[in-house]
């Protein structure tokens, strides 16, 4: 898969332009050194900041899973099964050799679109191919650069679309269709469960190839921080749909809540304990 580009504002390329065409060491450069300062910042904001939270939010996650497949079954519920029949489609899908590349190029450079547009940014161009794409906008920060990693597009996409559905239709209720002498019974939310967990599976093999290759996205701020932010905020959307499909309002975001802060807890206990 080519390489994703996110393009630099018309500002920052001007800049760039005249850093160039000066008869200068690029390194010494005050505006390359502004940038290695920010960039120094982010990766000590990663290790002080996002890896705990990262470490305590996926313990918690699997801690919160564990006993919900124990105590609760929580395997056999409409929407674990549907959303794994839909893992499954995309893993039968993936392993047949079907890439939809271009698929992917345009939610990842739409992502980019939304994400700028919603921080105030102008769209000056943007394109894309199975070959690659890009943006061009006049505003740039971490949450424009890394939106494709940080958000499931086509999972939105499905959401969105059965939010407005469920205005107008009982998704919910059992449906009946005859086929010649077979006679099926199925709910319309079955059918959204399955497109979820495949989209979300998509967005999920993607990224996790994408961020393998070298992408400018991620050197902008750091690779190591961009990998943490992108990491915890999958997880805490992880946590959005356990809490979500939870079966029990005792694994609600308040039981959540208390076992993320005993998590944290015990964490830091341990390693206070290993430091004295």
């Amino acid at each position: 898969m080519s390489q994703n580009t996110f393009r630099a504002s018309t500002k920052e390329r001007a800049m760039q332009r005249a850093d160039r065409a000066q008869l200068t060491n690029v390194r010494r450069h005050p505006r390359r050194q502004q940038q290695e300062k920010v960039k120094t910042v982010k990766g000590w904001l990663g290790v002080i900041l996002l890896l705990p939270l990262g470490l305590v939010t996926s313990l918690t996650l699997m801690e919160m899973l564990w006993r919900a497949v124990v105590r609760l079954e929580f395997w056999r519920t409409e929407e674990v099964i549907f959303f794994m029949v839909g893992g499954l489609a995309w893993a039968v899908t993936y392993a047949s050799g079907w890439r939809p590349i271009r698929s992917y190029v345009f939610g990842h450079e739409v992502s980019h679109l939304l994400v700028a547009r919603a921080f105030g940014g102008k769209i000056i161009d943007w394109d894309f191919s199975a070959q690659g794409g890009y943006v061009e906008t006049n505003k740039s920060n971490t949450w424009i650069t890394l939106a494709p990693y940080l958000m499931p597009f086509y999972s939105l996409v499905v959401l969105l679309l059965f939010g407005l559905m469920g205005m107008f239709w009982n998704l919910q209720g059992l449906q009946r269709v005859e086929l010649s002498s077979l006679v099926l019974h199925f709910k319309p939310v079955w059918f959204f469960y399955a497109m979820l967990g495949l989209t979300w599976w998509f967005h999920a093999t993607f990224t996790w190839k994408t961020v393998h290759m070298e992408q400018s996205d991620l050197q902008r701020n750091g690779e190591f921080f961009s990998m943490l932010l992108i990491f915890l905020v999958n997880v805490l959307l992880l946590v959005a749909l356990f809490i979500a499909a939870s079966p029990s309002p005792g694994l609600g975001i308040a039981e959540v809540g208390r076992c993320w802060l005993g998590t944290a807890g015990s964490l830091w206990d341990f390693f206070l304990g290993r430091l004295w």
